[in-house]
């Protein structure tokens, strides 16, 4: 049975990802930090609840109308087999080693974060090839590490001098085709718990929800400061569980 806390930290996530799109970075270390489950167990898990944050997501932005459908289908080509390659890859690799990564993006993720940055919002021109790279890095990187999509894809569009909102919108509707592909690499693993998994993800996705609504009303700078405060204690924390 999860926890009070392990609840709680579900719905927050979820508005998290609903509101800034980089709240998934914390669910899988909160099953490990938890006690809850190995680091192989807790991305495989975080993982599958992040299919019920995508419909939540998707369904809320695509009615708002602000989901860029041609970038997330080029995004797609490399998001697929990429997401499926991280997760078999991640069941290669030794627990300690999957805790690092996962403490080593999310430290980084909150670093990123607190670097002063602003988006013009125009409208961003690459060639197919480009997105299909991008999206086989977002996909095999959120596999392996079990934040879902909008972890890496948020910030690599930001980057990229996308608008936020149009960046967090397109995040949300990637989690699917991650879900779909890691999934069944994980499956194949048998490392996912479908149970727990399934109701930490429904405690997310009413996060998202209420976190999409409000998400333009929303001081998205203070949001995104307390996210890094808290990404960069969590990733620290889990380079020295994983070093000891």
């Amino acid at each position: 049975m999860p926890t009070v806390s392990l609840l709680v930290i579900a719905v927050a996530v979820g508005l998290l990802i609903g509101s800034v799109g980089v709240g998934g970075v914390l669910l899988a270390p909160a099953l490990v930090a938890l006690g809850v489950m190995s680091a192989h167990q807790a991305t495989a898990t975080s993982t599958w609840a992040f299919l019920f944050t995508g419909v939540v997501g998707t369904v809320a932005y695509a009615r708002a109308r602000t989901i860029a459908w041609g970038t997330l289908a080029r995004l797609v080509l490399g998001v697929v087999p990429g997401a499926f390659l991280g997760a078999r890859v991640n069941a290669l690799l030794s627990g300690a080693l999957v805790l690092g990564l996962l403490g080593l993006l999310t430290l980084l993720v909150g670093a990123y974060q607190l670097v002063p940055r602003s988006a013009s919002g125009r409208e961003v021109t690459l060639r197919t090839p480009v997105w299909v790279v991008i999206g086989a890095v977002v996909g095999f990187g959120s596999a392996l590490t079990g934040t879902g999509g909008p972890v890496l894809l948020v910030p690599l569009l930001l980057a990229l001098d996308v608008a936020p909102l149009a960046a967090v919108a397109l995040s949300q509707a990637v989690q699917l085709p991650v879900v779909a592909a890691a999934s069944l690499g994980y499956a194949q693993a048998g490392l996912t718990d479908v149970r727990l998994g399934s109701v930490l993800g429904v405690l997310a996705a009413a996060g998202t929800l209420v976190g999409a609504l409000c998400a333009p009303r929303l001081n998205a700078d203070r949001l995104c400061q307390l996210v890094a405060v808290a990404c960069v204690g969590v990733g620290l924390f889990l380079l020295v569980r994983a070093a000891f």
